[in-house]
């Protein structure tokens, strides 16, 4: 069928058979470009050229053919003309739509992995929440610091930089009072998670205070202890 497409444009092109076959021949070229932009957007380019002369384009949206010299029409008649475009149409407009679709099908996804951390100290009694999310693709990805149900106005998300394998990382961080760190999360959607939000809650590092009381404290008295134990030891 594509086979009886070139033959019925170059036909069109020419005007029928030459009766001199002492001419040179003629180099006749057709130029289709098809460009897959995302997974829901295509265009289509295409032209014909008569040596370096273009006779002919098409519209990319309804495979319409656009006449670009006074003669690229040849001796057709209107409905012969429309035929070879509907034929052209089927190649140029629907088949890279249909390959288009299985490339859609075949979209490779991958689950981000996420945690969190603190950052330099935005100042005294203050906490600079970060959560970092890695290893996601494709690359559109929504991040966000919650309290409960409602987003933190003061997120600062950073940019969606690449990792060497073409996936992505990203981080968004939060500064708050130290004090009122507790209860926020980190709210992750992408499309590798089904619809499904990732969600990861900030737990308070222990005080300074506690740390001295579950960690100093009982060294201390275990100390006290084998120091009593062993003046025991000395005095028999």
């Amino acid at each position: 069928m594509l086979f009886l497409q070139l033959v019925l444009l170059a036909v069109l092109l020419l005007g029928g058979d030459s009766e001199d076959d002492s001419q040179e021949p003629i180099s006749f070229r057709i130029i289709l470009t098809t460009s897959f932009y995302n997974s829901s957007s295509t265009q289509n380019q295409g032209s014909a050229w008569l040596d370096e002369l273009q006779t002919h384009g098409w519209n990319n949206k309804t495979g319409a053919f656009r006449y670009l010299q006074p003669w690229s029409k040849g001796n057709f008649s209107n409905e012969e003309l429309l035929e070879v475009q509907n034929l052209f149409y089927t190649y140029t407009i629907r088949s890279p739509s249909t390959f288009h679709n299985h490339i859609r099908d075949w979209q490779l996804e991958l689950r981000p992995e996420a945690w969190l951390s603190t950052g330099p100290s935005p100042g005294s009694g203050h906490l600079r929440l970060v959560c970092h999310v890695s290893g996601f693709y494709p690359k559109p990805v929504w991040v966000m610091w919650m309290r409960g149900e409602q987003e933190q106005t003061g997120s600062q998300r950073g940019d969606v930089l690449p990792h060497a394998d073409g996936t992505w990382y990203l981080q968004v961080s939060l500064d708050v009072k130290a004090k009122e760190a507790a209860g926020l999360s980190c709210r992750v959607r992408h499309s590798s998670l089904g619809g499904q939000d990732m969600v990861l809650h900030w737990e308070q590092l222990p005080s300074m205070g506690l740390v001295f009381l579950v960690v100093i404290v009982p060294l201390v008295l275990l100390a006290g202890l084998v120091w009593w134990l062993w003046k025991r030891w000395k005095a028999h």
